[in-house]
């Protein structure tokens, strides 16, 4: 039996959807599986698709509640992949499976690669068979070299002892080292597949250039249409990826600049094709879902920064309970308003924003002394709509931390230019882009944070 399977947060219906349309199209018979990252509460009442939903709860995943905090929606999604792959090999029985992100469209059958399954345990596709361009446009060279040699929006996979050992060390790794941040080296599940020919018998990287089509491709996949059949460089088109899809058509993909419509005006019928599906399958209702793990449970967002200082507790986060809760006066939510060292000083939340933005700091160069109101007082104005953070019980926190010091100094007249931080925890630069600083300890205290002077303050910068 052919068998696929995906992983997606609620929002990914309708990709879902048509995956999966498009695979049995090509494949009468088999069986499709969906994970569903995310709670399925809104979802429509009896779920019945063309494929069968998985929920977490079914897969094993160890430290659940801890992997959807310390995890935004991107990473959690990919760490739950190798967990989902062994559940359906070891505990549903299945022999062979190919999983596919949902934002792909299945062309053609795909006999040829289940048969590759017969003789090695996992398959690959990098990004790119030849070099790219050195022109400045993206993706370039450098920018794969930081997201990984492999594409794993596909992976086909065999119930062996090989795959055995590469799922278990996959998952040892997803459980602690999920992240998506590139420039330390790591890019979720993805990055750490580059290690995988080298340390695992059976996988196979497949140079086909049918497979894992994509805006990173473009410079060397021509892709062309005749007789009603999509081709690439001459045959026929197994997959496309619409990595980075915009609904609109008004790119090839919001991550690349390399090419327009007007040079691949065949691939711009595909993505019609492609987005006349996406609405068939409810994209427009769908895509408005709310992610269940993006939130406290009063409602207020979860910025990267609390996921950062979350996970950065390690194992002693388990102290915390549900990291979601934010009613209990032991749990994290509490910890992060509370004073950084017990004694009135700054809430621990605003400490970690401060010390990750390169604006704040120049404004308020000694936050727990001279500009320690000043810098209260900025979080008080511009934290909630920076951060998503809840108002009422932020600025309860400000205003019993504003109580307990006296006043130093006036806000500056000049508010912060805020970047913010990015969508991968980063602080943004000019152009928007998320850009990394290396995660520094929390200071504890008032003390410790004066006995290491204006050194510390510089080591952060």
């Amino acid at each position: 039996m052919w068998c696929m399977c995906t992983i997606i947060s609620k929002n990914y219906v309708a990709f879902a959807r048509t995956l999966v349309e498009s695979f049995l199209q090509h494949h009468p018979g088999g069986k499709a599986y969906v994970l569903l990252a995310d709670d399925p509460e809104g979802l429509p009442g009896s779920r019945q698709e063309l494929f069968e939903w998985v929920d977490l709860g079914e897969i094993g995943l160890p430290d659940a509640p801890s992997l959807k905090f310390k995890y935004n929606v991107t990473e959690f999604n990919t760490a739950v992949k190798p967990f989902f792959l062994d559940y359906l090999l070891r505990v549903r029985g299945h022999d062979k499976m190919v999983y596919f992100d949902p934002d792909i469209l299945v062309l053609r059958n795909m006999d040829d690669v289940y048969q590759m399954l017969d003789d090695t345990a996992v398959i690959l596709t990098p990004h790119i068979l030849s070099p790219l361009p050195d022109d400045g446009k993206r993706p370039e060279e450098i920018d794969l070299l930081k997201a990984g040699v492999y594409n794993l929006g596909f992976l086909a996979i065999s119930r062996s002892a090989a795959s055995d050992r590469l799922l278990g060390w996959w998952k040892e790794r997803l459980r602690h080292y999920c992240w998506l941040e590139p420039d330390r080296g790591f890019h979720v599940d993805q990055k750490w597949m580059d290690f995988a020919p080298a340390m695992f018998d059976g996988v196979y990287v497949s140079r086909d250039s049918a497979l894992n089509a994509a805006y990173w491709n473009v410079h060397e996949r021509k892709i062309t249409y005749r007789d009603g059949v999509f081709h690439v460089n001459g045959k026929p088109l197994t997959f496309y990826h619409f990595s980075g899809f915009m609904p609109d058509l008004s790119g090839i993909s919001r991550h690349q600049n390399r090419f327009g419509w007007s040079e691949t005006a065949d691939l711009y019928h595909l993505f019609r094709v492609y987005a006349a599906k996406l609405e068939k399958h409810g994209l427009a209702e769908t895509s408005g879902y709310r992610y269940a793990y993006g939130r406290f449970d009063n409602g207020s967002k979860i910025p990267d920064v609390v996921r950062m200082l979350y996970r950065a507790a390690g194992p002693e986060a388990s102290r915390f309970g549900d990291p979601f809760r934010t009613t209990d006066p032991g749990g994290f939510y509490r910890w992060l308003l509370a004073p950084l060292d017990g004694d009135g000083s700054i809430p621990r939340l605003l400490h970690e924003i401060y010390l990750r933005r390169g604006d704040l700091r120049s404004l308020f160069p000694d936050p727990l002394g001279a500009n320690r109101r000043a810098l209260l007082e900025w979080g008080r104005q511009y934290a909630p709509a920076e951060y998503g953070i809840d108002a009422a019980d932020w600025n309860a926190a400000i205003d019993r931390a504003v109580a307990d010091g006296a006043v130093a100094e006036p806000m500056p007249s000049r508010p912060a230019r805020h970047t913010g931080i990015g969508r991968q925890g980063g602080v943004r630069g000019p152009a928007g882009r998320g850009r990394r600083r290396r995660h520094r300890p929390i200071v504890r205290s008032r003390a410790a944070k004066r006995a290491s002077g204006r050194r510390s303050r510089r080591r952060h910068g």
